[in-house]
């Protein structure tokens, strides 16, 4: 009987029916109501529920039988029922993240509850053409070079109509990419803290916070006095002006001088002055260079050789803020293969400009922020961010934008910070597993599933016998025979799904938890385009765009003013 599983609606009214139709069959019930002729009626009730709860039961068997054979998998995971069922007439209206595989129902998650985040240990392909397809817009930043990746998002986009949306930040190969400056939009603070974001943490050590904080306050003095001149700038410009005492003075005299950019610019160089024997006043180059040496070796990197060709712009391509409202799909595929500190970095400062797009969407009108949401995909994410990130996810979600970090494992967060896992792990609201290959994560996501109180049932069994025989004789004259049998159960507690289910799962196959308490174990559809249709629509070309001409500082053009003759 346990086994049949008996609940739910159907089954109470025809199992009620069922138990009303006997009562009716009692004498006593029979002797009252033979005028009325209830034994008839009752003995219809006792039938037709007993018809529906057969009925039933033998549907719902049959029908979870089938599904088995449509969903085939050797791990046996009961699956919650769907909070969320699909949408009836109108606009899709959020993900539709695979099929239960031990019923078939489909699990939907609607966009409100999206925007709580989404953790995934795996990968979730799905999902992005999911979101293209449903006209929103799409940051992906991918933790390495894949050419399959950037063709399928093609593909992906095609089979939508979106081809023309999609913009590519690719410092592997900047001549197959547009160009993006992720410094030059935002106020002085925020521009600051995206290139202090690539210092590493100075907490235990107030030695490296004095020179983080001395480089946070140059780079905001200059950020702020080049912007109240009016003029671009990129990152080769900031290395120039940390390290140049020529390209400083130059910077001071076109600031307004009674601008209050112009006075902290003032203060900011009077601290760096020395004067020489002959009274004569200059900047102390070595000073200034064991102030901002770290930072400004860091920004040459990505003003020189392939990240420069793309970064060295005034009027870039790919503006974050304008992708987010625009709907735009931006793809970022770092290097971290071949130059794992670069990109590592350059994902920081992206993630840095990403963070400002966020702000300003914030703090627009509701009926101005983007929706669908913007997906913001993280793919590889403890290759690239620090303990900073916590802020997004606590404030994306009114700016319409879903976090969902990817990582394999969970030594992926834990090599940045332990701390960033839990907050990570702590503010998604949906969490996806795919196959998880070792021990450590798979024990991890099994105690993020949670436990449940199980039954153990236990059957046992003994016997034993004799003989008796008189003294002398070898035939005996009685035997016997005992045999005893127990049946027991008990309560334990034990992880919802084990650690050797999550490590068993086949491709395509996950376990998604929603909120704290719904469970599912999900096939993901496969998605792929055909031969025929990828020569249709040909090989990707990038989008290119003509900008409009941004003045800018252009310190590098003439470098030769720069240098003491």
């Amino acid at each position: 009987m346990r086994n049949l599983r008996l609940g739910g609606t159907a089954d109470n009214f025809a199992m009620l029916a069922s138990a009303i139709g006997a009562l009716t069959q009692h004498p006593a019930a029979i002797h009252l109501s033979s005028e009325v002729g209830l034994s008839r009626s009752g003995m219809g009730m006792a039938g037709a529920g007993l018809a529906a709860l057969t009925g039933n039961w033998l549907l719902e068997r049959t029908r979870q039988a089938a599904f088995r054979q449509l969903i085939p998998s050797e791990v046996q995971i009961a699956s919650d029922r769907p909070p969320y069922g699909f949408p009836g007439a109108g606009p899709w209206n959020g993900y539709l993240l695979g099929f239960c595989v031990d019923t078939a129902k489909p699990v939907v998650v609607p966009w409100e509850v999206l925007m709580k985040h989404v953790s995934t240990i795996g990968a979730s392909g799905w999902m992005i053409f999911q979101q293209i397809i449903a006209g929103g817009g799409l940051l992906w930043i991918d933790g390495k070079l894949d050419s399959d990746n950037l063709a399928m998002l093609d593909a992906m986009c095609a089979w939508a109509g979106r081809r023309g949306d999609l913009l590519v930040i690719n410092p592997g190969d900047p001549n197959f990419s547009n160009t993006y400056n992720p410094v030059l939009y935002g106020d002085a603070d925020e521009v600051s803290s995206r290139v202090i974001s690539l210092i590493p943490s100075s907490e235990g050590s107030p030695a490296t916070d004095y020179y983080r904080q001395a480089a946070n306050q140059g780079i905001t003095t200059l950020v702020d006095a080049i912007q109240k001149a009016g003029l671009a700038y990129n990152f080769i410009d900031l290395t120039i002006l940390l390290q140049n005492q020529h390209a400083l003075s130059w910077l001071g005299g076109i600031i307004p001088t009674n601008s209050d950019a112009g006075r902290q610019f003032r203060i900011f160089l009077e601290q760096y002055k020395t004067v020489d024997r002959s009274g004569q006043i200059s900047v102390d180059l070595k000073k200034l260079r064991d102030t901002f040496g770290g930072v400004g070796g860091r920004m040459h990197q990505f003003g020189s050789g392939n990240f420069g060709m793309l970064t060295n712009t005034y009027s870039p391509e790919v503006r974050l803020d304008r992708a987010t409202t625009q709907n735009k799909i931006v793809y970022l595929a770092l290097p971290t293969m071949g130059k794992p500190e670069a990109a590592s970095n350059f994902g920081k400062m992206t993630l840095g400009d990403f963070r400002t797009s966020i702000s300003w969407v914030q703090a627009k009108p509701k009926a101005d922020r983007p929706w669908p949401p913007t997906l913001g995909l993280f793919d590889e994410a403890g290759s690239y961010v620090n303990q900073t990130w916590a802020r997004p996810f606590e404030q994306a979600r009114s700016a319409h934008t879903i976090m969902a970090p990817i990582v394999q494992t969970k030594a992926n967060y834990d090599a940045v910070d332990e701390e960033l896992r839990e907050m990570i792990t702590g503010n998604a609201n949906t969490k996806i597993y795919f196959k998880l290959g070792t021990s450590d994560t798979a024990e991890f996501a099994a105690e993020l599933i949670g436990m449940e109180s199980k039954v153990i049932h236990s059957l046992s069994e003994s016997g034993g016998g004799g003989e008796q025989r008189k003294p002398g004789d070898s035939t005996p004259t009685s035997a016997s025979q005992t045999s005893t049998r127990g049946y027991t159960e008990r309560e334990d507690e034990g992880y919802k799904v084990s650690m050797d289910m999550l490590k068993a799962l086949d491709t395509g196959e996950c376990v998604v938890t929603i909120g704290n308490n719904k469970c599912f174990h999900v096939r993901v559809p496969k998605l792929d385009f055909t031969d025929q249709f990828r020569r249709q629509i040909g090989p990707f070309q990038i989008n290119r765009y003509r900008m409009p001409f941004v003045r800018g500082l252009d310190i590098f053009r003439d470098v030769d003013r720069w240098i003491s003759k």
